[in-house]
């Protein structure tokens, strides 16, 4: 799931949200990572960066000001649920990880994370109320907001790849003609590359390159140090070409689940 994004609430008539990872700046030029088409807004207007573990908002000394809930800051910490004021653009931030010390009523975090997200989505008027709860229930196949985002366009998974690569200065691989070769392959089993979504791209001098959907899952990094006894480095590539790869590097894998009807997430159609 998302654990941080921002969701704009006002200020465009795209209905979009934007994934927060490490660093964001946001500005009418068109090379920032939030672009906001309004002449009230700066080329490059405020910053949004982690501090010290601290969510922060920084004005770049923008003409008109930056404002959160209202109030025009040179510089704020960012809680969950506050709105950023940019130009007519409103910004409303979302952090998943202020939620993840347990919750009274005996939920999960996650859950709590997930339901309080939808929450906002549904302010901003980006999903309702029926589709929240679909995604809620408890389906075996229930989709996630980050997939269902993706499926209506609100979310790209290459724009997602491309703002993680940007944001945590990390190469952005695309796999969909990449040649990977068995050397690489034969050091990570199926199982572990399918539990962490890794796909592993070259081998040289003791070192494995590696591409993610989420080069930031630091236990995987270290579960794969350990398996493979070799220096990781991880590019980041976007979760379909991830698994478009997957059926190709491993496709007895993905011809076993089907003959022996295993369930999986990701479901493959073959012809036998």
């Amino acid at each position: 799931m998302i654990k941080s994004c921002f969701i704009l609430e006002r200020g465009s008539t795209e209905k979009k949200v934007f994934p927060f990872y490490q660093r964001l700046i946001i500005g009418r030029q068109s090379t920032n990572d939030i672009v906001i088409a309004d002449r009230m807004v700066s080329k490059r207007h405020a910053v949004v960066g982690r501090v010290k573990g601290k969510m922060m908002v920084k004005d770049l000394g923008s003409r008109n000001g930056t404002f959160v809930n209202g109030e025009k800051v040179e510089k704020a910490i960012l809680f969950s649920g506050d709105r950023l004021k940019i130009g007519n653009a409103v910004l409303r931030f979302f952090n998943e990880e202020e939620r993840g010390r347990g919750n009274s009523d005996g939920s999960s975090p996650t859950f709590r994370g997930v339901q309080k997200l939808g929450e906002y989505l549904i302010e901003a008027g980006i999903i309702d109320q029926s589709t929240l709860l679909k995604i809620l229930g408890e389906e075996e196949k229930s989709q996630t907001i980050d997939q269902m985002l993706v499926d209506t366009g609100i979310l790209d998974d290459v724009n997602i790849a491309k703002a993680l690569a940007k944001q945590i200065n990390v190469p952005l691989v695309r796999l969909k003609n990449v040649e990977i070769p068995q050397e690489a392959t034969s050091l990570i089993p199926v199982k572990m590359a399918k539990t962490h979504l890794v796909i592993p791209i070259k081998v040289s001098e003791g070192t494995l390159l590696v591409a993610m959907d989420n080069p930031l899952d630091s236990d995987a990094i270290q579960a794969l140090r350990l398996m493979t006894r070799m220096k990781i480095e991880v590019a980041v590539a976007p979760r379909e070409e991830i698994l478009e790869a997957f059926m190709r590097v491993y496709p007895a894998a993905f011809l076993d689940q089907v003959l022996e009807g295993a369930p999986d997430d990701d479901e493959v159609t073959i012809d036998l």
